[in-house]
């Protein structure tokens, strides 16, 4: 078993991205091929992800240090074979968001984190032990912020 910091990944902004479960995700295991692709500035570190099958799920994801959390990411043994993983330097860690219907902000689930392999695009959620992470961990990041965007339709730093 390795452990990943988040500090040892980086997000790569791309228009569409497809990525590959080869368990699926929990709940939908028939979902193999899921998309990745920019929502636009005003989302600011949140990413879309999509099923490729016609109405399949769509998530809202983030990386973890673009949300102000900090982990460490376990990877059991049959996590990093099935997904190839021969070095830290490899692995992208992304958590799922939670929308609030009421327009709050969302949460993630820091329980259940994405683990992304850049060097093939393989991806899995894996099941965290640690009892500090859970479902619905606050974020102080919102979802969706004109702000993060200028009059000139740049990105405000």
């Amino acid at each position: 078993m390795s452990q990943v910091t988040e500090d040892t990944t980086r997000t790569q902004r791309v228009l569409s991205l497809p990525l590959s479960f080869p368990i699926g995700l929990p709940g939908f295991e028939s979902h193999h091929s899921f998309v990745l692709g920019a929502l636009g500035p005003e989302y600011g570190p949140y990413l879309g992800l999509r099923s490729t099958l016609q109405d399949g799920p769509s998530f809202v994801i983030a990386q973890p240090s673009e949300l102000g959390i900090e982990m460490a990411v376990d990877i059991d043994d049959f996590h990093q074979s099935l997904l190839g993983i021969n070095d830290a330097g490899e692995v992208l860690v992304m958590l799922i968001a939670t929308l609030d219907a009421h327009g709050g902000n969302p949460t993630v689930n820091t329980q259940a984190p994405l683990v992304i392999n850049v060097s093939n695009w393989r991806c899995a959620q894996i099941l965290q032990g640690n009892q500090a992470y859970n479902m619905h961990q606050e974020v102080e990041v919102p979802l969706r912020d004109e702000a993060r965007v200028s009059l000139s339709g740049e990105v405000e730093e």
